[in-house]
């Protein structure tokens, strides 16, 4: 019981957190104002176990989930709802090349100038984070596979650093991805057929 009282924050911000999942994979614009408080509370749980890179991370998502907002409702044809649609190859490749060398800088800065916790697998995951969050922004459907990826190793990191609301957060995240990928898999069929 002690442990719940001195961990709420974190509790609600993971509770928040599958909810806005959930209803990303639905593909219900309620997902981005869920997200914005799950967001916020995320970035103090994260500041207080310096886990730097995901505040940073967090500060994006903010921006993010405002753009992502605007995006999913006016960003599609003549200003209507964005549909679902495949990754281009120019944009697999500038996300593989940004994803991979910022990663590193990122990481090389909070190992040599902050006491992060796991600089360079908490800036990898970071980084990513952030091309999934962009790629989610115009509905890009392999974003759902970069975050199955993400959150198997933050379910990890998050264990490790004993942040033991968030861990099986981002386990039922990654649960929740799989479920968000075959469901726009679907609707991208749908569209492709018409």
């Amino acid at each position: 019981m002690n442990w719940i009282t001195e961990n709420y924050i974190e509790i609600i911000a993971s509770v928040l957190g599958i909810a806005g999942v959930y209803l990303t994979a639905k593909q219900k614009i309620w997902c981005w104002p869920v997200g914005l408080v799950n967001v916020a509370l995320s970035l103090y749980v994260f500041f207080v176990a310096k886990l730097y890179a995901d505040v940073v991370l967090q500060v994006f998502y903010l921006v993010m989930t405002l753009y992502g907002w605007y995006n999913w409702i006016f960003g599609g044809e003549k200003k209507f709802e964005l549909p679902v649609r495949k990754i281009r190859s120019k944009e697999l490749i500038i996300m593989l090349v940004l994803g991979f060398s910022l990663s590193y800088g990122v990481g090389y800065l909070f190992a040599n100038y902050t006491d992060a916790a796991f600089p360079y697998w908490d800036s990898l995951l970071t980084v990513w984070g952030i091309i999934a969050t962009y790629a989610m922004g115009k509905k890009i459907i392999e974003h759902w596979l970069m975050w199955i990826v993400i959150d198997i190793n933050c379910t990890i990191l998050y264990f490790i650093k004993g942040l033991y609301a968030f861990a099986p957060l981002y386990f039922i995240f990654t649960i929740l991805a799989v479920y968000g990928f075959y469901t726009w898999k679907k609707d991208l069929k749908k569209l492709q057929a018409v």
